[in-house]
């Protein structure tokens, strides 16, 4: 088998890390990383090469990995798309689906096993608190662009809410979504929801604000414009660098290789 880990892709710094997290996976598979949403056409061939990287490498069938947080996407859809498992296609401007003569298996995201996140978290938020039973964490995600997606999203959100409520003892965990691809009437309802949220909970006690991304050097920087003028803790540490995102690869790899 061959392994493909798909992620979004951002700055320089960003990409490192994923490369990082896969090099540290220690995934004895023949190994490509593509970076991109499959929404242009430099996205698409990037996919492509890598696919034909590791057919030309004589695997015999394909192992897809998107190390995105939340399977409720239109990324997520697309990759599905690309690689045959879906019909329609989310950005059908990028062109048909890829070439590929072997069979193909995609994993879920990262909310197809929950704990990996919510233990980061869990970690994250602790380096901020002091006294947990007067604190409240917000957890702010970047959200897709579709209500029902959203929803979804959030629902999975709130699994790792309540594993921090309750393994970490706050008062109150609550998760957003901001949405940022959305229109903008969709961004500002996202926006403003958030900001009231932290000005509520600020009133009475400190509100600590974890991001659930994949990388630093994405929209985390986003977070203190959004929340400008408002009392909150925050030091913008996401979900890599992490160890247990390289073993979660390694196990989404090591699994299906091992499926007859």
């Amino acid at each position: 088998p061959g392994l493909l880990v798909l992620a979004h892709g951002g700055s320089p710094q960003w990409n490192k890390t994923v490369e990082d997290a896969v090099a540290q996976s220690k995934v004895t598979l023949p190994t490509e990383i593509a970076f991109g949403m499959g929404m242009h056409d430099h996205e698409v061939h990037e996919l492509q090469d890598a696919v034909s990287r590791l057919e030309a490498q004589g695997i015999t069938r394909l192992i897809v990995v998107p190390l995105l947080v939340s399977s409720h996407s239109e990324v997520y859809r697309q990759y599905e798309y690309l690689f045959g498992l879906r019909h329609d296609a989310e950005w059908p401007e990028a062109g048909p689906p890829l070439e590929y003569h072997v069979p193909v298996t995609m994993t879920k995201a990262l909310d197809g096993d929950p704990a990996v996140v919510s233990e980061i978290l869990l970690e994250r938020v602790r380096g901020l608190s002091r006294k947990p039973n007067k604190e409240t964490v917000i957890l702010i995600a970047h959200g897709p662009n579709e209500d029902a997606d959203n929803a979804r999203w959030l629902a999975t959100l709130q699994q790792a809410a309540d594993y921090l409520q309750q393994q970490g003892g706050f008062l109150r965990v609550m998760p957003f979504t901001i949405r940022d691809d959305a229109s903008e009437a969709i961004r500002a309802q996202a926006r403003e929801a958030l900001r009231e949220a932290v000005q509520r909970e600020s009133r009475e006690r400190r509100v600590l604000i974890v991001p659930v991304l994949i990388a630093q050097g994405g929209i985390e920087h986003k977070i203190p414009q959004l929340l400008k003028g408002l009392s909150y803790q925050f030091k913008g540490k996401t979900l890599l660098p992490h160890p247990k995102i390289a073993q979660w690869i390694s196990t989404q790899a090591l699994e299906l290789a091992n499926v007859d």
